[in-house]
């Protein structure tokens, strides 16, 4: 307890440092990063933090635990995202970010589609994360209120004013700061993996590539594909890039580094699943793996992941803040000015919304199946090349089949039932493409005869 209480006091004077750093700022864009002048370094460190969630090692090593190496599908996806984040930056954005100031995934449909395609992708970026916000929270809270052995209520308190603080004050260079030294706090978690006895064999291998889980697997991998596609935090430092090659050297190194830390989980849970020892798969990292690690890991590692929540709370409530605040026509200096409020309105909303939160697994996932419909429109709008009704309409159907989904109970925490709205919005995509097509011929033969 002691070890865990000199960690998080040494971890929040680092932040009350980085946040005067970050306050001093010579011009007045620079809150907002009005400047989109992330180097490659501060593009790889804060990539990684902001993309490596806490929950992901809490349901990491669940679900290696209960899928095998089928988890390291999730990955695959994620990999893939990168790939055509970059394409697509350097064949769309580069250019249009020189007569454009662009913040967010937002402002290309606004652009390329028009205000009504922008205002749809908007509000699903803002429900996405406000419900991201919710999650962080929620899980933060209950880190935090295990560490201090404090109330649940002062616990949430304390989470959310740091964030408040730092974010008020600093601002986005605050947010990628705070996010290279969180980032670095993760790294830990690799050593978590010579701690326990292995129990790897060769003939227990085959039993942690189930075939019955394939289908499942392929759900998870385009599951993060698209939800990193339509992800606001993504874009909002994809936007800041120095330039196409900082983004390049960011995005691998934080591939590089996401791909160890997730082969890290992915160790543990197998590892538990093939010592056949009988353990909560919900409970396996919180209950089995820290309480068996030794005081002074056990802590660094809590705190690791206290950074973790810390690190994407701060990331999603800016990335919030400022697409609120940017909806509105206003000055540069009203717009800081807005976007401090409407992030500060968003956390205290999200913190509400967390002491309420009925299902963590169930709400992880209608986020993904949310977000990833603006991933598809995105995937979509590079491979099909729609017109603006056509990526509205898609949009419109994705979001309505969403909705129903979770009022009808058809989207659950099955991967495969999370894609469910994307899959339905590029089926009538594709239905509407096929009419025209057949209508073109049909016009076409009639003119001949």
């Amino acid at each position: 307890m002691s070890m865990s209480i000199l960690f998080l006091i040494l971890y929040f004077t680092t932040l009350a440092i980085i946040t005067w750093a970050s306050s001093r700022r010579k011009i007045v864009g620079e809150y907002i990063n009005g400047g989109k002048n992330l180097s490659a370094f501060e593009s790889t460190w804060t990539t990684f933090a902001s993309l490596l969630t806490g929950y992901n090692f809490v349901l990491g090593v669940t679900f290696s635990y209960l899928y095998g190496f089928w988890y390291l599908m999730a990955f695959v996806g994620a990999g893939l995202a990168f790939v055509i984040l970059y394409i697509f930056y350097t064949k769309h954005l580069v250019l249009l970010q020189k007569d454009h100031n662009l913040f967010s995934i937002g402002d290309y449909f606004g652009i390329k589609y028009g205000h009504l395609s922008k205002v749809f992708v908007n509000l699903i970026l803002c429900g996405g994360l406000l419900l991201f916000l919710v999650l962080q929270i929620f899980i933060n809270t209950g880190l935090f209120s295990a560490l201090l052995k404090i109330d649940n209520i002062l616990a949430l308190l304390l989470t959310t004013g740091v964030v408040c603080i730092y974010l008020w004050v600093g601002g986005f260079k605050a947010s990628v700061k705070t996010d290279i030294f969180q980032g670095i706090l993760m790294l830990p978690i690799i050593l978590l993996i010579f701690i326990f006895p292995t129990h790897f064999s060769s003939e227990k291998i085959a039993s942690a590539f189930d075939p019955s889980q394939f289908w499942f697997a392929i759900g998870l991998a385009l599951l993060q594909f698209f939800s990193l596609l339509g992800q606001a935090e993504s874009f909002q430092r994809v936007f800041a890039s120095r330039n196409p090659n900082s983004l390049k050297r960011g995005l691998i190194i934080a591939f590089i580094l996401l791909a160890i830390i997730a082969g890290s989980i992915a160790y543990l849970g197998i590892n538990f699943k093939f010592a056949n020892t009988t353990a909560d798969p919900s409970n396996l990292f919180t209950k089995d793996i820290l309480m068996a690690l030794p005081e002074w890991l056990s802590s660094l590692v809590i705190v690791s992941l206290i950074a973790a929540f810390m690190g994407t709370i701060d990331s999603s409530a800016f990335a919030l803040g400022i697409l609120i605040a940017r909806m509105r026509k206003t000055t540069k200096q009203n717009i800081i000015q807005s976007t401090r409020i409407f992030t500060l309105l968003g956390i205290i909303i999200s913190a509400l919304g967390s002491l309420y939160l009925f299902s963590f697994l169930s709400s992880v996932f209608a986020l993904i199946s949310l977000i990833s419909v603006i991933g598809a429109a995105l995937f979509v709008s590079l491979l099909l090349k729609p017109n603006s009704l056509e990526i509205n309409l898609f949009l419109i159907v994705g979001t309505v089949t969403f909705v129903l989904g979770l009022i009808f109970k058809f989207v659950t925490d099955n991967p495969l039932t999370s894609l469910i709205p994307s899959g339905i919005a590029i089926i009538t995509l594709l239905i509407i493409r096929i009419y025209k097509l057949l209508n073109n011929k049909y016009l076409f033969k009639k003119n001949l005869y």
